[in-house]
């Protein structure tokens, strides 16, 4: 009896926890990831990692001081704040955060991601593919650094800057959900998330993640000085050295014809 009653126990700790776990966070391989946990002073509590029916101890706050027990090569602890100072891909998962004040667990999802790159007042495609065979209902989501960029469903335009922001058509028929991003400014660079919503709102499949830089163009350099070889020229303008340089040398090719014509037939 002993053993079922530690079973239930145990199976209702983790619905309660995945009851109670926010909203999905994103965070691209390799990039650091900070709890959103504070170890105050005169507080204490213990950052756990679930698996499965069984919980493992990640630190312990105790009176402001936080004590790592699991990651520690990786782990960085920054005045009250903790995290990992870069992820791998099996930091994924859920963690609970057990402390006087009530908070909601973490459900961590590390993500691989493409680095683009594009020039400023250039057209970029962000790549995404989802397999959209026999699915109905679906929504596609794109996020920019956490926030919801654009939204496309079979039955709309799609929710977002129309004059910039765009997808294919066919996305759904090819399961191409790439975003196509014109005129490229400064201000768009950081990280798109791209993942598919069923009819229910739940999320289907892996998100993808998109980093986009974005190098400024620089602009055609005009030189102000005084010296006219320096100075931009207008199409005719450029054309002057060009005439100058060409009636110079004709005349001089006219004065050699005539001297070799003088010397093979002397007039006198």
């Amino acid at each position: 009896m002993a053993p079922l009653l530690r079973e239930v126990f145990f199976t209702l700790t983790f619905i309660h926890v995945f009851l109670h776990v926010a909203d999905c966070v994103k965070v691209i391989l390799g990039d650091q990831f900070i709890f959103p946990v504070n170890c105050e002073s005169g507080e204490s509590g213990t950052l756990l990692r679930v698996f499965g029916h069984s919980t493992s101890e990640v630190a312990t706050c105790h009176s402001g001081k936080w004590t790592v027990k699991m990651y520690k090569d990786r782990m960085m602890i920054n005045s009250s704040k903790i995290g990992f100072n870069r992820t791998v891909y099996n930091d994924g998962g859920v963690y609970e955060l057990r402390f006087s004040k009530p908070k909601d667990p973490v459900q961590l999802e590390v993500v691989t991601a493409w680095r683009v790159s594009v020039v400023e007042d250039e057209t970029v495609i962000l790549p995404c593919n989802f397999k959209t065979t026999g699915r109905t209902g679906l929504t596609v989501v794109w996020e920019k650094n956490g926030k919801r960029l654009y939204v496309k469903n079979r039955s709309d335009g799609g929710t977002g800057p129309p004059d910039r922001l765009s997808m294919s058509t066919d996305w759904f028929t090819h399961g191409d959900l790439s975003l196509t991003v014109a005129r490229v400014q400064p201000e768009d660079r950081g990280d798109y998330f791209c993942y598919v919503q069923d009819e229910h709102g739940n999320h289907s499949g892996n998100p993808t993640a998109v980093r986009l830089t974005v190098t400024e163009k620089k602009a055609h350099q005009v030189i102000t000085s005084a010296t006219p070889v320096n100075q931009t020229q207008s199409c005719s303008e450029q054309i002057k050295p060009w005439k100058t340089s060409t009636l110079v040398v004709s005349v001089f090719l006219l004065v050699a014809v005539i001297a070799v014509v003088n010397s093979s037939y002397p007039l006198f």
